[in-house]
């Protein structure tokens, strides 16, 4: 097994999915491929073995190499084939990988989509922001607004926003407010996809150690579902259970 193949294990494993699937596909996933669907089902029948491990990385290979258009929650089905198989087909699994990365070198949005649910940590945190960005149709500033957003601003208006929407003026607040008005100042073209992403985003940077802000984007997750601009994708309590059908 290369350096590689131990690196990619390491990220898949660290990022896994809080919830495991289950055998009904989950509410994110509504309205997807029949391909995808399947993906799904034979994941979430997965038994762990290298025969089934094998035979679900095929399944992944056809549908990356299909004339499927992939979206973020496809990804997100793929990153959860990878994670069951990582330990019992490494080698396989570093092909898919390699292969995806490839595929789509030139679209930078579905390459991010593909990095925010593969990769952990500080490159997941990079990845997902992109990946928002690209989404939401902002210029390159965002991303560098949101790296800094929360420790220094001269914008009067966010720091007032802040401060009526959340009661105070911090590092937490004014960068929830930051996301919540990109998030509500335009008719969001791919609600879906910001829904997952927010949840993406909030898992990046419990892994980096930044749990009150991870608190605070499941807070902004509630608040944005309540007001109907993304989908309830949850089935529980937590923001993680949309895995859940």
């Amino acid at each position: 097994m290369s350096a590689f193949s131990g690196y990619l294990i390491a990220v898949l494993i660290q990022g896994a999915s809080v919830t495991l699937p289950s055998e009904q596909p989950p509410a994110f996933l509504h309205n997807h491929s029949p391909a995808v669907l399947s993906l799904y089902q034979t994941v979430s029948r997965f038994t762990g073995s290298k025969e089934d491990a094998a035979a679900l990385m095929q399944q992944v290979d056809e549908l990356i190499t299909s004339d499927v258009e992939l979206e973020l929650a496809d990804m997100i089905v793929i990153s959860l084939a990878m994670q069951s198989a990582i330990n019992y087909q490494p080698d396989q699994v570093e092909q898919i990988y390699a292969s995806v990365k490839s595929r789509y070198q030139h679209s930078r949005t579905l390459r991010n989509y593909f990095f925010s649910c593969t990769l952990s940590g500080r490159q997941k945190l990079r990845s997902t922001i992109k990946a928002l960005r690209y989404s939401l149709s902002m210029p390159s500033e965002f991303e560098e607004k949101l790296a800094f957003i929360g420790h220094t601003s001269d914008d009067e208006e966010l720091l007032s926003l802040a401060n009526t929407q959340y009661g105070e003026i911090s590092y937490e607040s004014v960068y929830q407010a930051f996301l919540y008005r990109a998030l509500t100042s335009q008719t969001l073209e791919h609600p879906n996809t910001v829904a997952l992403l927010l949840r993406n985003l909030a898992l990046a940077h419990n892994q980096i150690g930044s749990k009150s802000l991870e608190r605070r984007l499941i807070v902004l997750i509630r608040e944005l579902e309540t007001q109907n601009i993304i989908p309830r994708l949850s089935s529980g309590p937590s923001v993680y259970s949309y895995l859940n059908p």
